[in-house]
């Protein structure tokens, strides 16, 4: 059965709309509103994202045990063979983004990375959100729905949730700090000086500032303290060299400051799900893949 069907029987609802989603990032995608007190979903032989559009709040977990707080505008990733329980106060309006069987690039990548959880994992991100209700509008217009605007979105949808759900979490600039300016330095120095010392006592004498006080000000404006900030940065820039360089690994854990390949690796792995070197071997046959798929489509032209 279908996982698709398998959903709709448990739920014992129809979705408002639902349809396929082609291209090089192929999905099968449906869209409910209802309401209801309680449904059980059995475990998906695929990875799910589910993303909240509005309505009520939504718990996810059975009686007795932690649950998920699921509000509007966020979103869970769910791997495979996992049954959940959705506890609703009210009326629910969701999607329901379906991974296919064979899975590459981005897909397989978030498929990995669900694995390795083994639990759903929430999270609320305003660009999946957008991109999803993006999808599920444009699927609402039935035949005069635009398929290749549908398969521009859904890997901005699936990049930015793998760009999420890896990067470690800061609450992002605001702008509006008394110390933005001071701290706008001090960010433009970690970036530059990736490979070098970034320690939180290096970075607030960059500030002009007392470490505890620069402890402060950092949290309060970043919504993170420094060293997520400079873990993140450095992830990030490795991610960058793995995909448009080939450096040697251990060339890249120095450049980014790592105190070694070993250390690169831990991090990457506990960001990703998987070692830097299985990472660009992804993104290589990810490529190699989709320029295929290109060159097919030409042809079919």
């Amino acid at each position: 059965m279908k996982p698709w069907r398998q959903v709709q029987k448990d739920l014992k609802v129809t979705p408002i709309v639902e349809g396929a989603i082609g291209g090089a990032t192929p999905l099968y995608v449906e869209r409910y509103l209802y309401k209801s007190i309680a449904k059980s979903v059995s475990g998906l032989s695929c990875v799910g994202l589910v993303t909240m559009f509005g309505g009520s709040r939504v718990r996810e977990g059975d009686t007795g045990q932690s649950h998920s707080n699921v509000m509007a505008s966020q979103s869970m990733l769910i791997p495979s063979n996992y049954s959940t329980h959705w506890q609703y106060s009210g009326t629910v309006d969701f999607a329901v983004f379906y991974f296919p069987d064979r899975m590459a690039g981005i897909q397989d990548r978030l498929r990995l990375l669900a694995e390795s959880r083994r639990a759903p994992i929430l999270f609320g991100d305003a660009l999946v959100g957008a991109t999803a209700l993006q999808i599920v509008n444009e699927l609402h217009k039935g035949i005069g729905a635009d398929e290749g605007f549908m398969e521009m979105l859904a890997p901005v949808m699936l990049e930015q949730t793998y760009r999420v759900l890896t990067t470690p979490a800061t609450g992002g600039i605001n702008p509006r700090h008394i110390h933005f300016v001071r701290l706008q330095a001090v960010l433009g120095y970690v970036h530059g000086h990736l490979a070098g010392d970034l320690s939180a006592q290096v970075l607030a004498d960059q500030a002009q500032v007392s470490l505890a006080h620069f402890r402060r000000l950092f949290q309060e404006a970043m919504g993170a303290p420094p060293h997520r900030y400079v873990l993140a940065a450095r992830l990030e820039q490795a991610r960058k060299l793995l995909t448009m360089t080939p450096l040697p690994i251990s060339r890249i854990a120095a450049d980014c400051g790592f105190s070694s390949q070993s250390h690169l690796t831990a991090s990457f792995r506990a960001a990703h799900a998987a070692t830097p070197a299985e990472y660009r071997e992804h993104v290589k046959r990810a490529r190699i893949e989709g320029s295929g798929q290109s060159r097919e489509a030409a042809v079919s032209r």
